[in-house]
């Protein structure tokens, strides 16, 4: 992991920390997906004293890093920032071809063939496409693929890709958007191959639990649960 992928992971990461939590180096390592020596490195040149990897930091002291860090990477973090919308422009372009493509053989109810017409440019844009396009991309791969009996492996990654999409925000609104993503084809998705479908929303639902705890938003949770009854 470069320096620049560092910054934008430990953002996120602020993102969801509590402010009187403390957080130990290994586990900011494990957040953020940094190895334990980069992390020890950058924390401790950046708060100028020596940090062993189970010592603990708190929210401010990281939120000085990042500010510390952005400070230092300015010019790269706009390179990156003019980089990243060309990629994006680029993407839309290729956006509007696909969704006339789509609609042409939806008309035509050739739902196997739209399935994998959108299928074909999520995988290839998705990094470059906003965070609510992208969810509701998936969640028309999501319902093309239930008419064109997509296999249930298929269907687990558009569900996940569009979970992850909404947690991407890291804030209250976009684990909301999970749920609501949930809602709306969780059930479908559950009763393919005679149910089976059920295992991989319960895990999906395991994975947003630590948001919504983060965001105080658990009672809402476990309303959803007990509406998929899983």
């Amino acid at each position: 992991m470069n320096m620049l992928d560092f910054i934008f992971e430990l953002e996120k990461v602020i993102a969801k920390w509590p402010d009187s939590a403390t957080w130990t180096l290994a586990q900011i390592s494990d957040y953020t997906g940094a190895s334990i020596p980069l992390v020890v490195d950058i924390m401790s040149d950046v708060l100028d004293r020596e940090i062993e990897v189970h010592e603990t930091v708190t929210h401010a002291e990281s939120a000085k890093v990042l500010s510390t860090l952005r400070d230092r990477m300015a010019g790269q973090l706009v390179a990156r920032q003019k980089r990243l919308e060309a990629q994006r422009h680029k993407a839309m372009i290729a956006y509007d071809g696909a969704m006339e493509k789509v609609r042409v053989l939806q008309t035509a109810k050739n739902w196997r063939s739209a399935y994998k017409t959108l299928t074909y440019f999520v995988g290839c844009h998705e990094k470059d496409l906003p965070a609510d396009l992208l969810t509701s991309l998936c969640g028309d791969c999501i319902r093309l693929g239930l008419k064109s009996d997509a296999n249930l492996q298929e269907l687990s990654q558009w569900v996940r890709k569009g979970v992850a999409a909404c947690l991407s925000t890291n804030n209250s609104e976009g684990v909301e958007d999970a749920f609501d993503f949930i809602d709306a084809y969780g059930a479908d998705v559950q009763e393919t191959e005679n149910g089976k479908g059920r295992k991989l929303i319960t895990n999906v639902m395991d994975l947003i639990k630590s948001d919504a705890i983060a965001f105080d938003l658990l009672p809402k949770y476990d309303s959803l649960v007990i509406e998929l009854q899983i």
